[in-house]
């Protein structure tokens, strides 16, 4: 029996929902955990999934969440304080192979698509993308019977103007570190679990990480950015360390050219 879902403050509420739904398919394919477990939330947004295995774990768990943004590693922390019971550690940086400072794309009215591989040049691009993708959830029954009759043209025609506000972006300069240092400096000795989700930039976060700390690591779930281009070498990344790899795709995913790899010691 798991504790009641954390009313988590944020910048856009939709998101909130948008990210429960998604991260409930993120414990699937052997991934599990048991209390005092350890979790790294890498691309945490406002603390979404780490809200999910807080729940789930009734709070005896230590997760450190990674968020580069300001506004929203803001509320990321707030929520730490808030709600997290001290077991929350965020931290004001990203994750990336080497330490360097980025410029991110930051989206203030769909924060969930900020990353430093969007920019002015291909966020129409990326609309189209996103767009594809919420008009199959939206056909699959995503939000309802009623919003699946509605016909795909219209449909796209409605999520497009929606997603619109992707026009209107910001940029961040942000600091990104490998997690190797991080991992020694926080005296982190065992990851039970290692959450990416960082919006195209899954190789340079695992790339971040040394051959000494690759043993620590006893699961992960990425999504991948990129599907296509992308799937197998993250599959090799974990395959070439030990780990049983599974990999998935559903149709709303398939759309937008994501999926997901499981990776279990």
């Amino acid at each position: 029996m798991t504790m009641d879902a954390i009313a988590l403050h944020s910048i856009n509420p939709w998101e909130v929902s948008f990210l429960r739904e998604e991260v409930a398919g993120y414990f699937a394919h052997g991934i599990e955990f048991a209390p005092g477990a350890t979790v790294l939330d890498v691309g945490a947004n406002v603390g979404v999934f780490s809200a999910a295995v807080y729940e789930r774990l009734d709070g005896d768990v230590r997760i450190f969440a990674f968020e580069p943004l300001p506004p929203l590693y803001e509320t990321l922390e707030r929520n730490a304080r808030e709600f997290f019971g001290g077991r929350l550690t965020a931290l004001p940086f990203g994750l990336s192979s080497a330490e360097d400072e980025l410029a991110f794309s930051y989206f203030p009215a769909a924060t969930i698509f900020s990353s430093s591989l969007r920019d002015a040049g291909n966020v129409e691009a990326e609309r189209k993308r996103v767009t594809a993708s919420i008009v199959e959830m939206i056909r699959r029954g995503g939000l309802g019977s009623t919003a699946r009759r509605v016909p795909a043209p219209v449909l796209r025609g409605i999520v497009g103007r929606k997603l619109r506000v992707m026009r209107d972006l910001e940029t961040h300069r942000v600091r990104v570190r490998p997690l190797s240092p991080v991992l020694d400096e926080h005296a982190i000795d065992r990851v039970d679990l290692l959450k990416v989700d960082v919006e195209g930039a899954e190789l340079d976060v695992l790339h971040g990480i040394e051959d000494r700390h690759w043993p620590l690591i006893r699961q992960a779930v990425v999504e991948v950015e990129g599907w296509r281009r992308n799937r197998d070498t993250i599959r090799e990344v974990f395959a070439g360390k030990g780990f049983t790899v599974s990999a998935e795709q559903d149709p709303v995913q398939e759309a937008a050219d994501i999926g997901m790899v499981f990776a279990v010691r």
